[in-house]
């Protein structure tokens, strides 16, 4: 990813996206397809052997911690480099596809909309950095796949245009049937785009649970930004009081709850481990909302 950035968007770097790009490619995004690989039941056998130490081993948790981040490491460089690479990249894509689309293109929403895709699709030439990175993140992650991975690729790219798409039809002001303000489509292209690296070893549980998060930030993103919606006139599920405080913690615990249930259900269930494991998500999640708070103009998800 940093390659990329460098080639085609180095003045990024310091800058508070470029900050927004390193925590939420690198702790929220990656974190969902790291916990496809270890708390899936298809799980690769490297993996397993490393879960059952976890599980097994009476170590405190600090140390625990320790031999786990040691263990991705070692994997991601020696097993599934293929797999660590093409995560770190679609990470990286989501959350520069949403700042792009939001902040950094001044057409017509359907304009805006056709052109992105173009740039993602390789059809156009970006005159920008901004969809200069867009468009190498995009042709970098589709680089080298073949067969059933090309296939899981287009069907996720497929994805990620309807919520373009989707996008497009919240700026316009159409109406949602469904109550989400066209933000199911983002939550949806979001959890295609993160699984298809290790589509392979992800289960329904799994995909579930991951569409549970990504439901959890975008209702929470919303209703931390619920004063400035406001304030600018938008229309959004917390403006028009379809998501209240009680959906934000509602949502919480069905992600604190599942990320349990996938631990105990893989056989992994010590009480130990399963504290391990929650906590470990619950560091993450608070310093990803740390940081929407920080910077409440530009949050961490599909918007």
């Amino acid at each position: 990813m940093v390659p990329i950035v460098l080639r085609t968007w180095p003045t990024v770097i310091g800058t508070p996206f470029g900050e927004k790009l390193r925590i939420g490619a690198c702790d929220l995004y990656a974190s969902a397809p790291y916990t496809a690989l270890f708390c899936g039941r298809h799980r690769p056998l490297l993996v397993r052997v490393v879960t059952a130490l976890g599980n097994g081993l009476p170590v405190p948790p600090r140390l625990l911690g320790l031999i786990g981040r040691a263990a991705m490491v070692a994997l991601g460089r020696l097993a599934y480099d293929d797999e660590h690479r093409r995560i770190a990249l679609v990470s990286a894509f989501i959350v520069v596809v949403d700042h792009v689309f939001d902040h950094c293109m001044t057409e017509p929403p359907e304009a805006r909309g056709r052109r992105l895709e173009a740039i993602i699709a390789g059809r156009e030439r970006p005159d920008t950095p901004e969809l200069a990175l867009t468009q190498g993140l995009a042709l970098a992650m589709a680089a080298g796949l073949d067969g059933e991975t090309r296939r899981t690729f287009d069907a996720a790219m497929a994805q990620v245009y309807q919520w373009i798409r989707a996008e497009v039809r919240g700026q316009l002001g159409v109406p949602d049937p469904a109550g989400f303000g066209h933000r199911r489509a983002g939550v949806e292209g979001t959890i295609a785009g993160l699984l298809f690296p290790v589509a392979r070893f992800a289960d329904d549980d799994v995909r579930a649970w991951m569409v549970d998060v990504s439901m959890y930030v975008q209702i929470m993103d919303d209703y931390l930004d619920l004063d400035a919606d406001r304030a600018a006139g938008r229309e959004t599920p917390a403006t028009l009081g379809q998501w209240t405080f009680p959906d934000v913690a509602a949502a919480w615990e069905r992600t604190t709850r599942g990320i349990e249930a996938l631990v105990r259900r893989t056989g992994l269930g010590s009480p130990r481990y399963t504290r391990f494991i929650r906590e470990a998500y619950v560091f993450m999640m608070v310093e990803v909302v740390q940081a929407m708070i920080a910077r409440p103009d530009d949050g961490m998800v599909p918007a």
